[in-house]
């Protein structure tokens, strides 16, 4: 903890107010200042564990094994061999996804949520989508794992077809 009570007291805001109303002798080793600092150390240590969740909570600013945590449950593909960052992205591709984007306009972003780069196309009559592959995200080699993940994304009654133009 970086917040030592008998040291930091008279820093604090605390001590500031309760100086200013003037019915405390906040000199020396009173009792009320002793209250003080045990209240200043357990709101410090609130604060401080306030911030470590909160920290943790949010995929942007998380650390590596809380962020594993959240491919886990996303069933995001492994890839060790990505950058932080676009793990990152990653995870806030699929979480932001949307009802409304689970459609040829949205395409795109669901193709990125599951590593996948390229197009979708609808074939109605057909029942029918044709996912073209011009690339894979950061840290993928095989497009498999994106397929199944990606598979989970799209409507359940059509048929899938994949079209690898990678080149």
């Amino acid at each position: 903890m970086s917040y030592n009570p008998a040291l930091d007291l008279p820093k604090s805001q605390m001590f500031r107010d309760m100086t200013a109303l003037g019915f405390y002798d906040l000199e020396g080793w009173t009792m009320v200042r002793n209250e003080m600092r045990a209240y200043q150390y357990g709101f410090q240590t609130l604060l401080e564990l306030i911030d470590r969740a909160g920290e943790d909570w949010w995929p942007l600013t998380c650390a590596k094994e809380r962020l594993e945590e959240w491919e886990g449950i996303l069933k995001i593909p492994p890839r060790p061999g990505a950058s932080l960052e676009a793990r990152r992205k990653g995870v806030l591709a699929l979480l932001s996804l949307g009802e409304g984007e689970r459609t040829p306009a949205g395409a795109e972003k669901l193709l990125a949520a599951a590593g996948l780069e390229g197009t979708i196309t609808e074939d109605c009559p057909a029942r029918k989508v044709t996912v073209r592959i011009t690339g894979l995200g950061e840290g993928y080699d095989d497009p498999e794992p994106c397929k199944a993940r990606l598979r989970g994304l799209l409507p359940a009654h059509l048929l899938v077809e994949y079209v690898d133009a990678r080149g």
